[in-house]
């Protein structure tokens, strides 16, 4: 097919994206569907408050500073509260990952059970105090006009009041349900809501003189910017002049005051010691700092330790977690935050979450759903996270541990192994191109030692992945036993190493034959570690990335494309080996084989035990299906006109749409078995939630075009695009000389062209996907050339 017919087709893959958005916008990182938020019904709202828990009292302590270093079993010795919860609790690792990392990001994120965004402004006050001269009541009533007629003297002088509620809205006025949402469902049922503590900076002063750090409120208020009673100020805090900001959290004063809870209600106390140390941090000498440290960290113990005996067994529940890891935790790439879960009648065990299905790894949005469902208040539809559970397991601390020592490698050595790569790549593919163009002029002698170093180079591009895939079997044991900075250093010298070897090898081979090899191969390691639980792919350089929370399970965008471009490449380049050898099109036991493969991979990403990738599900039945179409089908289907191309897309995406709906719906025994992000999708468009495509069409937009600018990967697309379009159409009349001569191999080349532009079209991230598979169109072009000019020039 000629290139400017496959530009038609970008309309058609752009309308059907459109309908199909529904379907792809869930990946597992950020890709997660986002459904409306459906709310209570106000009407049986009383009817459904009495089938909450009416006893249930729910403690949240927040401390911003605390990571996995104060976890450390060197730590813990010291701090026997903290070592009892580990130890008869369950333990996990939240994603706390938010635009601007900070707690404020955090607290509105809870709050509103999807990822939102905090401002310095939005602080929280009492109701009785004043800021600049005028009571916050009276300011809540001046910005909203909810305290109108009276009803300000109504208010407890210990509420507590977002006065800035409208800014803090407005800035997340694309949310799909705003903040305030999980404050909203406590009130409806019943919930009593406190805030206890802040990580406020300076006592005694006039109010605008602190540096306020009030954020904490904003988990538990409702929408209108209300809880219901709490203490921030001076009265949580005591002087104390040898300790950071010369101040101390008031610990029996917030023991009293728990003590006094309501019979059902919820808790949130922040202790603001840790943090205020740590922005203090650049006064003082190492020693001092650390003594410092310790100090804090016993208090909060010596207060945990009161908590516990004074919790209810069978009613009282105890989670503490931190809303911001420390600057040591974060230089060190240790983002995830500690998430703790206690009650009197518990054991030791393991956090786990349908949404990363990673032994101990959570998000932010199933903390939310837990919170609610401790008071047996159902999770509406519209929030995507899901209740935790514990799973038993001895010594679960240690595990979680070591666990974040092998992703905290994998993450710092992405910049070490990824940026460094894709550059590498773009200049192989430009230097291989101006070689091609250059070797016409010149002679014999001139051309095989080059021509052999660059083959080299080339096939070490399409080595690479399956290689990072590899190594990630080695990855945990690597840093167990080297360190994480040696096991970095293990995985670079192992990737180059490792890639030009296999590169060497296949030269001995030709073109087609290393093609099949690299191919089928390539894309039977992908769908073999896929399908034995994906351990590989969880611990390397081009799979998940749990910091960041880009994608927890399944077949991520970027193997995603690999396993698409590899398949196609390895599958057509068999066939043309064959056409070479015979003169003969492909049989029906070829023709057949070839479909099974074909399917084998699309039911994997499919299905939601497996690849999970609904996109990629998607682009696959367009690869493939445009594939199998020019190898199999008759003459006139070879050649693809815009309106059998038409047809041809519609019906591919038909059946993956389809495809998709059998092994996700809720009566599919797949789905039943473990349900992923793309049936719960599949269940909001069952409730009619079609209000929402609009906002996922433009997230899709939005993703892409800031991927387009800030991604190393669109460079990686734009220079293959480019090294194609050159080889393609300099000196004109080549495409159609190929095409007659080695028409498989055009035919998988159009098929992957063609698939990149519906990954790109039908992922969220689908520059990464198109990026990593038109390298299999690319390379293999430039291979191609550069063997007719080594026959050209009689080498």
């Amino acid at each position: 097919m000629k290139i400017r017919k496959m530009l038609r087709i970008v309309g058609i893959l752009g309308f059907v994206w459109q309908l199909s958005t529904i379907w792809g916008t869930v990946g597992a990182h950020e890709d997660t569907t986002i459904h409306k938020f459906e709310g209570v019904d106000r009407n049986d709202s009383m009817s459904r408050v009495e089938r909450v828990e009416r006893t249930k009292q729910v403690t949240v302590v927040s401390i911003p500073g605390l990571s996995f270093l104060e976890l450390r079993p060197d730590q813990l010795s010291a701090l026997p509260h903290f070592e009892h919860i580990t130890q008869f609790g369950a333990v996990g690792a939240m994603n706390i990952r938010t635009t601007n990392r900070s707690m404020r990001d955090v607290y509105a994120s809870l709050g509103a059970g999807e990822p939102a965004v905090g401002i310095v402004e939005a602080l929280t006050f009492e109701a009785r105090e004043s800021r600049h001269g005028v009571r916050v009541s009276e300011l809540m009533n001046r910005y909203t006009g909810q305290l109108g007629g009276g009803q300000t003297s109504l208010l407890e002088e210990n509420s507590l009041i977002v006065p800035e509620l409208a800014m803090l809205k407005r800035l997340n006025k694309e949310q799909a349900y705003g903040v305030g949402a999980m404050g909203d469902l406590l009130k409806t049922y019943g919930v009593h809501r406190s805030v206890l503590g802040s990580s406020d900076l300076g006592r005694g002063m006039h109010l605008e003189q602190k540096q306020l750090r009030r954020y904490a409120p904003l988990m538990l208020m409702d929408s209108n910017g209300f809880v219901d009673k709490g203490t921030l100020g001076d009265d949580a805090a005591m002087a104390v002049v040898d300790r950071p900001g010369g101040m101390s959290t008031d610990y029996a004063h917030l023991t009293s005051l728990w003590k006094n809870r309501q019979q059902l209600s919820i808790s949130v106390i922040e202790l603001g010691d840790l943090y205020r140390l740590y922005s203090e941090r650049a006064h003082y000498d190492q020693d001092r700092f650390n003594e410092l440290k310790g100090l804090v960290l016993r208090d909060m113990d010596q207060w945990l330790g009161q908590l516990l005996e004074g919790m209810k067994p069978g009613t009282d529940s105890l989670w503490m977690f931190s809303p911001e890891v420390n600057a040591e935790a974060a230089k060190s790439k240790l983002y995830l935050s500690p998430l703790l879960h206690y009650t009197a009648s518990g054991s030791g065990g393991i956090l786990v979450s349908e949404s990363t299905r990673r032994l101990g790894i959570v998000t932010s949005q199933d903390f939310t759903s837990t919170l609610l469902n401790e008071f047996k208040i159902p999770v509406p539809n519209g929030l995507i996270g899901i209740p935790l559970a514990a799973s038993g397991m001895s010594h679960a601390l240690d595990e979680l541990v070591r666990d974040q020592s092998s992703i905290q490698m994998i993450y710092r050595s992405r910049p070490s192994l990824l940026y460094p790569f894709a550059t590498f790549e773009m200049i192989v593919l430009l230097i291989s191109l101006i070689y091609a163009l250059w070797i016409k002029r010149r002679g014999r002698k001139e051309v095989v030692p080059a021509q052999g170093v660059l083959r080299i180079l080339l096939l070490s591009l399409l080595t690479a992945p399956a290689v990072m895939l590899i190594l990630g079997w080695i990855a945990v044991p690597a840093t167990t036993q080297f360190g994480i900075n040696g096991a970095i250093i293990m995985l670079v010298v192992s990737l180059v190493a490792g890639s030009l070897i296999l590169a060497f090898i296949l030269t001995a081979y030709s073109e087609t034959t290393a093609m099949i090899w690299l191919g089928v191969g390539t894309a039977a390691i992908i769908v073999l570690d896929t399908c034995t639980g994906a351990y590989a792919m969880k611990y390397s350089v081009l799979g998940y990335d749990p910091m960041i929370g880009a994608r927890y399970y399944g077949i991520g965008n970027e193997y995603m494309g690999v396993l698409i471009g590899a398949l196609v490449l390895g599958i057509t380049a068999a066939l043309q080996r064959r056409y070479a050898a015979r003169g003969t099109r492909a049989s029906r036991t070829a023709a057949l084989a070839a479909c099974a493969a074909f399917l084998l991979v699309t039911v994997c990403l499919t299905a939601p035990s497996l690849g999970a990738n609904a996109g990629g599900a998607l682009s696959a039945a367009v690869a493939f299906g445009v594939a199998g179409v020019q190898c199999f089908a008759g003459e006139r289907w070879r050649e693809l006109r815009l309106g059998r191309a038409s047809a041809l897309l519609a019906a591919l995406l038909a059946l993956g749409v389809g495809a998709l709906w059998l092994l996700n719906s809720a009566d599919s025994p797949a789905a039943f078995a473990r349900e992923s992000h793309v049936g719960r999708a599949f269940h909001a468009l069952r409730a009619g939630q079609f209000d929402q495509i609009g906002h996922l069409i433009v997230r899709k937009l939005r993703m892409n075009v800031h991927l387009l600018r800030a991604s190393v990967w669109s460079k990686v697309l734009i220079t293959s695009l480019f090294v194609m379009a050159v080889l393609v159409l300099r000196p004109r009349g080549r495409l159609r000389v190929w095409q007659h001569k080695n028409p498989y191999w055009m035919y998988g080349f159009s098929a992957n062209m063609i698939g990149a532009i519906a990954a790109l079209l039908l992922n969220d991230s689908g520059i990464v996907a198109a990026a990593t598979m038109i390298v299999f169109v690319a390379v293999p072009l430039l291979l191609l050339r550069l063997g007719e000019l080594a026959v050209e020039q009689g080498a």
